[in-house]
């Protein structure tokens, strides 16, 4: 069966033989490629079958499962050993330090030795009673003045005024 085609170079029509009587242009590649059979297109969805789309879902739905549990119980036991945990064991001959001890350790004689995590408003808190209070001991430590943002450092020591009076 001889299928006529178009010369795409010269736009001759009806071409029977694998070369174009006008411009000789060779057709046979043309011609072979329109001679293959047609392919059906499947779906993706025809391509894989039922069983094989269950069998992968469930196994998804499972794979979740497994990782809902497994987090679950994980942070359970998480949870259960951050409860039950403490450390009162108390040696002979310690001493115990409460929290008020441990204040009046970083208060000595009107003076405050920053700690980590500590700004001017944590101190004012913690030795005044109020975060408001920071200017006065912004007051009471000039070189703090000269600094951007009354910046402090850990390990320094701040002269702390009576502020308790003051805010009262």
């Amino acid at each position: 069966m001889n299928i006529k085609i178009d010369c795409p170079v010269c736009g001759y029509k009806d071409i029977e033989g694998k070369h174009c009587p006008n411009c000789e242009t060779d057709l046979s590649l043309i011609r072979s490629l329109q001679e293959l059979p047609t392919v059906k297109k499947l779906s993706p969805l025809q391509r894989m079958s039922s069983w094989t789309l269950a069998l992968a879902l469930s196994m998804l739905l499972i794979g979740i499962g497994f990782g809902v549990l497994s987090s679950f119980l994980l942070m359970e036991n998480q949870y259960a050993s951050n409860m039950f945990t403490s450390n009162s064991t108390i040696v002979v001959n310690q001493e115990l330090v409460t929290e008020a001890q441990e204040k009046n350790q970083n208060i000595d004689n009107n003076t405050y030795t920053v700690r980590k995590g500590d700004n001017l408003g944590v101190i004012a808190e913690k030795v005044c009673g109020r975060a408001s209070a920071w200017r006065l001991i912004a007051a009471a430590n000039p070189r703090l003045e000269q600094r951007r943002n009354y910046f402090i450092k850990i390990g320094e020591k701040l002269k702390i005024p009576n502020c308790q009076e003051k805010i009262q």
